[in-house]
């Protein structure tokens, strides 16, 4: 009996801690294993380029496909940000496509048929963008989504309907019905047959026919069990317990008796109106009671769904929890290498109180370290605070740099001269002459992943979609030859119809001869309209055409040159997107454009817009170009001369310093030379393109040899002038 006890206790213990498991520690698990996977599988792709794991379940499987959309997804974007810029007028005609659109568009791909796992996959996403765009997760991210609202949404309405079918098994379970019910709430048991027997009374004023009283006694009130159409999970069952108060249910209750009991009113209404009008009385009462039955069903249904605001109210309330536990869940501290920013303002803070003379040494020493920092430990564009402070280090180099070299004719020293000059002009290559010229292998053709992708038909809709940028040129060229067009039709309809009108009001009209190829106006030219006396009215009328005429003739002008105007952008923009483009979308733009022209007033241009893709087609695909500041390697290089200008600027007083950033700088143009993989930065917000080089692409050697050799004489230059100085203070102590 002891272990029969136990055991009892054991089962009992167990299925409440199996009932804990609740949907928001179901969500909370998945978005903590969702997380925890995708790093690991980042991080893998860091260390050797590919997901080395094999994804065991469901979780691993939906990271390691959404990581995999990350390389098209990023081509996807590289290539559309150099095909062509939205006019700034009309970028509110534009589908924005940004990482939230394609976060949403992963989503409807991947979901399932299970709601719990939905708002796991969208919580997930919602992380995995603000990653990208270098931010920590907080709660209000997660409504910002519209495809975390959505799942949410989803989810709601079906425990909503959850909470209703448990309120209609209650009110089954009440009239006696033979119904299984969920929870512990309280409820009173409701009698059929006595609401209709009351309903009798009320109506009969206590004096009920015993023949009617007889044949309600002894009908069969026979309730069907409704079936629930919908199967609930574990998690929806246990969110519509939660949702469902026994407040609201008591409500619920007291709405169900009410509607009952007006049914019950309305069928005994009928009962005594028909038996006074000579019907048979067992006919009228069971016909009654029949409808009563059925009225039943549709009064549990209505009266079930009045909980429905209240569970939504409170299953709300249940998500507001649950996205502050999935941020707090969520939130990544800063790695100790970002916590150096706040140690060098609290180094320069405490010489510039304490030990002003040395401030210029320590910031010198915070630059060299911080240079080893950028070499070796950090990587810039995946940090947003380290891309935020480089960007603001470099304006504020630039701007330094700038004001110290306005001074340059006070140098004295040839030499230094030569290296403000040399390294001014670095700077200025570095911003515009390429790191990566038409890499062969990063070409779209040779991209299979990305035209075999979602993201290609993402980038086929913004070119030539209903809402593309080839289309948006082709309406303005539509609506332009539409006002083309009604320009002299009304001058036709209009100013002519004017004339002649006047003429025929004046009497001076005989009458129109029509013939085949044209028309005779016959006038009578001895109509007063034409005499001396009517000039003046003469006159304004004939001014009336010649003024609409002209006005006309103006708008046709306009409107051509609009029409010119127009085709010279489509054709700019159809050259910049053919540049990149591979056959393939070469031949799909044609194909969609030409339907677009077939099936419009573009047809009176379609030569001229069909010359125009002879034109694009002839020119030779190639790869977007690859700035310095566009790859991790590139932008280090870039910020180690940005440091350099500084040097031989604003710090040209100081050569150690001079020395040292020339030093880093030769390594960092070196480490270029032993690329393998570059990682290219395509826009804020968006994975970076990672790219294996292959045999034969080379960076820009002639770019990195000048940097290499201008780095060498700064350095050579910090030298001489300090090993100058010291022969100076020896010759004067000599």
């Amino acid at each position: 009996m002891k272990r029969y006890v136990t055991f009892s206790l054991f089962l009992v213990l167990f299925s409440i801690f199996a009932f804990s498991v609740s949907f928001e520690t179901k969500v909370t698990n998945d978005y903590q294993d969702y997380i925890q996977t995708f790093n690991t599988y980042l991080s893998q792709i860091e260390k050797t380029g590919s997901i080395e794991s094999v994804p065991s379940n469901q979780v691993e499987n939906a990271v390691s496909t959404i990581i995999t959309e990350f390389e098209p997804a990023a081509y996807y974007r590289w290539i559309r940000m150099r095909s062509f810029q939205i006019p700034s007028g009309a970028v509110g005609n534009f589908t924005n496509v940004d990482m939230w659109y394609i976060a949403q568009n992963i989503y409807q791909r991947y979901k399932t048929n299970d709601e719990t796992e939905n708002v796991a996959l969208a919580a997930f996403l919602v992380y995995a963008v603000d990653d990208l765009y270098g931010k920590s997760v907080s709660q209000t991210d997660f409504p910002y989504f519209s495809t975390f609202n959505q799942a949410v949404f989803d989810l709601g309405s079906k425990v909503q309907s959850a909470g209703a079918d448990l309120t209609r098994s209650y009110f089954q379970k009440a009239i006696g019905v033979q119904s299984t019910v969920q929870g512990n709430y309280n409820y009173s048991p409701l009698n059929l047959k006595n609401i209709f027997i009351s309903a009798l009374n009320k109506i009969y004023n206590g004096a009920v026919p015993a023949d009617v009283l007889d044949i309600v006694n002894g009908y069969n009130l026979k309730i069907q069990p409704f079936v629930q159409t919908q199967q609930v999970s574990q998690y929806t069952s246990d969110l519509a317990l939660r949702s469902l108060t026994q407040k609201t249910l008591d409500d619920a209750f007291v709405d169900f008796k009410n509607k009952l009991s007006q049914s019950a009113d309305n069928s005994v209404k009928s009962i005594k109106t028909l038996i006074t009008s000579g019907q048979s009385t067992s006919v009228v009462v069971t016909k009654a009671l029949d409808s009563y039955v059925s009225a039943v069903a549709v009064q549990e249904l209505l009266s079930a769904n009045t909980v429905r605001n209240s569970v939504s109210k409170n299953f709300n309330d249940s998500i507001v929890k649950l996205e502050g536990t999935l941020a707090s869940k969520s939130a990544t501290p800063l790695s100790p290498i970002e916590w150096r920013w706040l140690v060098y303002a609290g180094v320069l803070i405490f010489f510039f109180l304490y030990r002003k003379k040395w401030v210029g040494y320590a910031m010198l020493s915070i630059l060299a370290f911080e240079s080893l920092v950028l070499i070796f430990g950090i990587d810039p564009m995946l940090s947003r605070l380290d891309s935020t402070l480089y960007g603001f280090l470099i304006v504020t180099t630039a701007f330094l740099g700038f004001l110290s070299f306005l001074r340059i004719t006070k140098v004295k020293n040839l030499f230094q001269i030569f290296s403000m000059v040399g390294v001014a002009i670095l700077f200025l290559l570095v911003l515009f002459v390429p790191l990566y010229s038409n890499l062969p292998s990063t070409k779209m053709s040779q991209n299979q992943t990305f035209l075999k992708s979602a993201y290609m038909g993402i980038y086929e809709n913004e070119l030539y979609g209903q809402n593309g940028i080839l289309t948006y040129d082709l309406q303005n060229i539509s609506s332009d030859i539409s006002a083309l067009r009604s320009d002299p039709y009304n001058f036709a309809n209009q100013t002519v119809s004017f004339y002649l009108s006047t003429l025929k009001k004046s009497g001076a009209l005989k009458g129109i001869v029509e013939y085949p190829n044209s028309i005779m106006v016959n006038v009578d030219r001895n109509s007063p309209y034409f005499g001396f006396s009517n000039l003046n009215n003469l006159k304004d009328s004939i001014g009336v055409v010649r003024d609409r005429a002209q006005s006309a003739i103006n708008d046709m002008i306009n409107r051509i040159d609009a029409v010119n105007r127009n085709e010279n952008a489509f054709s700019q923009t159809l050259d910049g997107i053919y540049t990149f483009a591979a056959p393939q979308l070469r031949n799909d733009i044609e194909s969609g454009i030409k339907a677009q022209i077939s099936s419009s007033n573009l047809t009176e241009v379609s030569t001229s817009l069909m010359d125009t893709f002879k034109v694009a087609g002839s020119l030779n695909e190639r790869a977007p170009n690859i700035q310095f500041f566009q790859t991790s390697d590139g932008s280090k290089l870039f910020i180690l001369i940005s440091l350099l200008f500084l040097s031989v600027t604003f710090f040209r007083k100081n050569w150690i310093y001079r020395f040292l950033i020339s030093l880093m700088t030769i390594l960092g143009a070196m480490m270029i030379f032993y690329q393998k993989v570059i990682e290219i930065f395509v826009e804020y917000g968006f994975p970076t393109y990672s790219h294996t080089l292959v045999k034969g692409e080379i960076p820009n050697i002639a770019m990195l040899v000048i940097t290499i050799g201008i780095s060498i004489f700064v350095a050579f230059e910090a030298l001489y002038t300090r090993f100058k100085s010291i022969s100076a203070k020896e010759g004067k102590k000599a």
